[in-house]
């Protein structure tokens, strides 16, 4: 008996050591922020927060085309701003180039189709500027109106839009916007947010939008989803992914109030009843990787790229499998949100101060270090050149940062 007492245990402790070896690989497998640095910063040189050219003032998306080349929106200066691969200025837009008398364009959202247009959500006037792969304006798509949340989806009221903000599109053109406005969205406290698809017609007189109302049928990305500015598409699967920043207790059993990625169908617009970015049993979210906020989202190939605003860091998830592959970025230290104050050595490292140019962080987060301060947009790309790049926005440093797929991904 003592002989097989022996090698009972003998075999649950080689067990044991296999299944904690296995842990560990599967582990340090896992790309981290400090296996993983930026490799260039835009602008560059960078002076913080501002309005000069080498300044961004709170940038808030980011899309990188097929020749490097970073296209930003310059939320507090209200305008775009379009750098090179290098990191220089090459082109400013704002209201008055783009021939409207409202100066406050407010310009969020960044996206881009197969075809090489480039489209922006303009929160001030309610449109989505399309603009031709020069940057010139080729139309605004919606026009600007406010209406309870009853009214906005009735007939009449087709094209309006709020204050649009998120955005993404097809590569065949078509668009899906996120309509944020808390006095019309907001009910009791909870938080809810406009949808709208709106689909590409092209015929022999040029280019133009109509609200896919079939689409809109259910609703059923804004019955899932609480507040979302964040969105990403994979064609291939044909499913649409929204991120949520404000989920609610009662949805999915979410006591802790985890964030999560919805999927949904590309096609129909019905909820694929899965999340990404969270554990589930009996259809009651357990655990997950995000307590703060989901912000920007962006697929490349079989993953999805998603930026926790407010813990400073960009996950990446397998598609397929739900699993996290790869994570970087820490908060900065320097950096505390508008509702917060952080007193360091006398100076104040709040929102309002970085506006007042009292705290300039940007000298003191580094970003060779991945600090990032409430970063929000992303965007990946593989260039002309066969690189294969993502871009963050590090919103409060004032500042975008450039990072080598290979290295996140281990595609070497």
């Amino acid at each position: 008996m003592p002989k097989v007492i022996s090698i009972r245990f003998l075999l649950f402790v080689i067990s044991f050591i296999i299944l904690v070896a296995c842990a560990i690989k599967s582990e340090s497998s896992i790309p981290t922020k400090d296996a993983i640095s930026p490799i260039n910063i835009f602008p560059n040189p960078q002076s913080g927060y501002g309005a000069a050219p080498d300044q961004l003032a709170q940038p808030d998306d980011v899309e990188i085309m097929e020749n490097g080349d970073l296209i930003i929106s310059d939320v507090d200066n209200n305008r775009i701003q379009v750098f090179s691969s290098d990191g220089n200025l090459l082109k400013t837009i704002n209201a008055g180039t783009l021939g409207i008398a409202n100066s406050d364009i407010v310009p969020t959202g960044i996206s881009s189709d197969g075809a090489g247009y480039i489209y922006i959500t303009l929160e001030g006037i309610g449109s989505v500027a399309r603009f031709n792969a020069d940057m010139t304006l080729d139309q605004l798509i919606g026009y600007q109106g406010k209406v309870s949340s009853d009214e906005y989806y009735l007939d009449e009221n087709d094209g309006l839009l709020i204050k649009p903000q998120g955005i993404i599109v097809s590569q065949s053109g078509d668009i899906y916007v996120a309509d944020m406005d808390k006095t019309i969205f907001r009910i009791e406290g909870v938080y809810n947010f406009g949808f709208r698809k709106f689909k590409q017609i092209v015929t022999s007189d040029g280019t133009s939008y109509i609200y896919d109302k079939e689409y809109a049928a259910t609703q059923e990305v804004t019955k899932i989803m609480r507040k979302s500015e964040g969105m990403a598409i994979s064609e291939e699967r044909g499913l649409l992914f929204v991120a949520e920043e404000k989920p609610q207790k009662s949805q999915f059993g979410n006591s802790e109030k985890f964030r999560y990625i919805g999927v949904f169908d590309l096609t129909t617009g019905k909820f694929k009843n899965r999340l990404i970015g969270v554990e589930m049993v009996d259809g009651k979210i357990t655990t997950g990787y995000s307590k703060d906020s989901i912000e920007g989202l962006s697929v490349f190939g079989q993953y999805i790229f998603a930026v926790d605003e407010k813990a400073g860091r960009v996950d990446c998830y397998n598609i397929e499998s739900g699993e996290r592959v790869a994570h970087f970025g820490t908060r900065a230290p320097f950096y505390c949100d508008d509702e917060s104050d952080c007193v360091i050595d006398g100076v104040n490292y709040n929102e309002q101060n970085i506006i007042a140019g009292g705290a300039q962080v940007h000298l003191l987060n580094d970003w060779h270090k991945n600090e990032l301060a409430s970063p929000d947009g992303v965007s990946t790309r593989t260039l002309l050149t066969g690189e294969k790049i993502l871009a963050v926005v590090d919103q409060w440093n004032s500042r975008i940062l450039t990072y080598d797929l290979n290295d996140i991904l281990g595609m070497h």
